[in-house]
């Protein structure tokens, strides 16, 4: 896949960008749109993803699928993340892994988030629009006690291309898993889960309890052991990992 790169100075969101062009038929399999700013970008459900101007890796990615027949979009979720948590480790950040469903995680810190919107026709992923905030350079996180960044965590400074380049570089190579039994993705995945198999505290219908991470389904329900050791499955909006 070629990747043809878009430099904007500001934006609400890379995403929604994106999103724009699609609706007027602009977009081509590859366009990459890389913000130094955005003013409203956006993570999962309602959460606002805070990035300082030119510190950060804000882009997203114009994927199409026409050759391939994907039914579960957590397929592709999943490969993002590997291609991140590779990213990260080749930069030697430690104890890289993905917290369920989309974070980036280095020990108990978000590096990472990722924001997939999908097109479909009829029944299978016609296109994707794939939104990245890499905390990079910033330092400062105000009321972000569980956010860090690559500068933070290792006391270095990063050029940003570098990272976005061997970021689109791991992409690519993470595509080709596409191609694989989703069983052999989800298996790939499971192996960079934070928390997996470690006792931790949920929250769900207003109530807290126990259990273990066991993985994910191709579907991308979170499996977890309760105490009893019956094993339950959560969509994200049933479930939250507290520790």
């Amino acid at each position: 896949m070629n990747f043809n790169l878009i430099k904007i100075d500001a934006t609400d969101s890379t995403n929604s960008w994106l999103k724009e062009r699609y609706s007027t038929n602009k977009c081509s399999d590859g366009d990459v749109v890389w913000s130094k700013a955005q003013n409203i970008g956006r993570g999962q459900g309602n959460s606002v993803w805070v990035s300082e101007k030119g510190k950060n890796l804000t882009i997203s990615i114009y994927k199409e699928f026409n050759d391939l027949a994907i039914h579960n979009p957590f397929l592709l979720s999943a490969i993002v993340s590997l291609a991140l948590a590779v990213t990260l480790n080749l930069f030697r950040i430690p104890k890289v892994c993905v917290k369920w469903p989309n974070d980036i995680m280095s020990g108990d810190k978000k590096v990472c988030g990722i924001l997939i919107e999908n097109m479909f026709k009829t029944s299978t992923l016609h296109a994707s629009i794939i939104g990245v905030g890499l905390n990079v350079n910033q330092n400062h996180f105000e009321n972000l006690f569980q956010a860090s960044s690559m500068s933070k965590i290792s006391g270095m400074l990063y050029d940003l291309d570098e990272v976005m380049n061997c970021f689109l570089d791991q992409l690519n190579q993470k595509f080709k898993l596409l191609n694989q039994p989703q069983e052999q993705i989800i298996k790939i995945y499971e192996t960079s889960l934070y928390r997996r198999n470690k006792p931790s505290t949920f929250e769900s219908k207003g109530f807290l309890f126990s259990g273990v991470i066991r993985g994910v389904t191709p579907q991308g329900l979170l499996k977890v052991e309760q105490e009893d050791h019956r094993i339950c499955f959560y969509n994200l909006k049933q479930i939250k990992l507290k520790n």
